[in-house]
């Protein structure tokens, strides 16, 4: 997955890998070039799994394993941007 914020940093990220934490987060926080790694392999496993779920019959259950994967996989990106050293966990 190539990386979204290759090259110029539009107005919602900084520059600034300490950035102050907001829980809204107008800003973002730079990534250091581990976490862009780690959050674009979290990424691609999502994508794998979804493509798994997608393969089951439509239906409810299906419906609501996207809708979970969809916020793990959110939390988890949070997760990862939150805080400088998740990466290093």
């Amino acid at each position: 997955m190539a990386n979204l914020y290759e090259g110029a940093v539009d107005g919602r990220q900084s520059n600034d890998e300490a950035e102050p934490l907001s829980r809204f987060r107008p800003r973002y926080r730079a990534l250091s070039d581990d976490e862009k790694a780690q959050h674009d392999a979290l990424k691609d496993a999502y994508v794998d799994v979804e493509r798994l779920v997608l393969a089951l019959p439509a239906g409810r259950y299906r419906a609501l394993a996207l809708t979970t994967l969809e916020e793990s996989c959110m939390w988890s990106v949070k997760e990862l941007t939150a805080n400088p050293s998740a990466g290093s966990r």
